[in-house]
């Protein structure tokens, strides 16, 4: 990982040339350097190892991974003196590729073109690595009920860790980089230029709510770059290996294999719905008529869910109900296989069906009923499992806010970093807290815990608790 990281770090040497930014031209080729290096090194070393990856392994794995990326991917941003400070390039490296969007930028119309495309390009590719691991190594894992994901990919079940990894990123990167080209098309036609509708259609496309232009805390899109974005949004939030299988076989019927979709779906019709009726009714926003004002339903409801953290107009006008709305649905996120956030659609339906399992219980208490998924019973285990990484959830949620309150932020701001942290949707904090001045204002021990924060949310928490338990290092 760290030479495909290594490789892609030279990418920004062709914008600065066509930019003509020619200073920052060796800090990445020293960058890159350094990186290539060091993962050859390390890939040299260890070459054909003799065990299979133990569940230990593949969860130290993940950890090292997600901690261990963002250092070398923040050597740009340091070499070039964008940021001379380990703790604002880790945080900024860190946003990008969990793909939550956040940026110590304050004005991105004063940055170069070479470091904003290095920052979208490390976005893109952390939507990448987050389908990668989410279809190869986290079903290994096991961690909240992920043995249940189902993937159509054909091969790499039964094969070793580095075997599974290569059969996901193959098929799955064509199809990324396809949709990522199509977004581009369409912004271009929409009339953005060129650079710009390329940005915008990787942070679309990986979940990550990067802008290009002005303030990040500010909505700079037009309706209908706004129009063009949503079905992006949804299917970036949605099982990357159905959208494989669809445009593979070509059959649209193929998505009735998965309940998953119709539930993110029909939940998203619904928050959206809800969100258009409080608009409607609200007596703010005299100046949006009704057109106006379901456009900025849909949008909002769709960023929300599918974690892109793209802020909405009005943002600061919203009625209360809007933003808890939105907070419900960035706690969901999208599906599995995908690379939005939250605690995915698979575990929010065994949460339902348990529930509805016990209410039934209250009528008929010598019932036995079981809980069922595609058509599979449900075991005992993967249901605790479920609840468990629910409760982790909540508890890393309120410990987090307590933290940053311990920093000196308030109760609002605080719940704010740690959700959007968490659930990868930093790019809408001004809608969860309108008083917060932005992340550039983070103090040092504030910025670690929010790049802390972002890494547990993609690693889903548990996996940390699971790494600091002395039974982990036992045997």
């Amino acid at each position: 990982m760290l030479m495909f990281l290594g490789f892609f770090e030279l990418l920004p040497i062709i914008t600065a040339l066509v930019s003509g930014e020619l200073n920052l031209v060796l800090p990445f080729f020293i960058s890159s350097f350094f990186t290539v290096f060091l993962g050859g090194a390390l890939f040299l070393s260890f070459q054909n190892p003799k065990d299979r990856a133990s569940r230990h392994e593949i969860i130290l794995l993940m950890i090292i991974i997600w901690f261990g990326l963002p250092l070398f991917a923040s050597l740009p941003f340091m070499i070039t003196g964008f940021m001379t400070k380990l703790a604002d390039a880790y945080f900024e490296a860190t946003s990008a590729l969990t793909t939550t969007g956040s940026s110590l930028v304050i004005n991105l119309d004063l940055v170069p073109k070479t470091i904003i495309f290095w920052r979208s390009l490390l976005q893109w590719l952390g939507g990448m690595l987050v389908f990668v691991m989410a279809i190869a190594i986290l079903p290994l894992s096991a961690i909240g009920g992920m043995n249940l994901f189902r993937s159509l990919l054909p091969h790499g079940e039964g094969d070793d860790l580095l075997a599974r990894m290569r059969y996901a990123i193959t098929p799955l990167f064509r199809i990324y980089t396809g949709m990522t080209v199509t977004c581009v098309i369409l912004l271009v036609i929409s009339g953005m230029g060129g650079f710009d509708a390329m940005l915008m259609a990787m942070a679309t496309v990986s979940s990550g709510g990067f802008t290009s232009h002005g303030v990040p805390e500010a909505n700079s899109m037009s309706g209908l770059t706004e129009f063009i974005l949503i079905p992006f949004m949804i299917f970036a939030a949605t099982n990357m290996t159905f959208h494989w299988a669809f445009l593979k076989r070509g059959r649209i019927n193929i998505y009735r294999q998965d309940p998953e979709i119709f539930s993110f779906l029909y939940i998203l019709l619904g928050a959206a719905l809800f969100i258009f009726i409080i608009l409607a009714l609200s007596g703010g926003m005299t100046e949006a008529n009704l057109l106006k004002k379901a456009g900025l339903a849909v949008f909002t409801a769709v960023s929300s869910m599918t974690t892109t953290g793209f802020m909405p107009d009005y943002a600061a006008a919203l009625p209360g109900s809007v933003v808890i709305i939105c907070v419900m649905l960035m706690f969901i996120g999208g599906t599995t296989g995908s690379t939005a956030g939250g605690l995915k659609i698979l575990r929010i339906s065994l949460l339902k069906r348990q529930a509805d399992k016990e209410i039934s219980r209250l009528t008929y208490p010598s019932s036995i009923i079981p809980v069922t998924f595609c058509g599979n019973v449900i075991s005992r285990a993967t249901l605790i499992s479920v609840w468990s990484l629910l409760f982790v959830f909540i508890v890393a949620l309120s410990v987090i806010t307590a933290l940053f309150g311990l920093l000196g932020y308030d109760l609002q701001s605080g719940f704010a970093l740690t959700a959007t942290s968490i659930f990868s949707a930093g790019g809408l904090i001004p809608l969860l807290s309108p008083d917060f001045v932005g992340y550039h204002s983070l103090s040092f021990a504030g910025k670690w815990l929010t790049s802390f924060a972002m890494i547990a949310g993609r690693l889903e928490i548990i996996a940390l608790l699971v790494f600091f338990m002395p039974s982990f290092w036992k045997n």
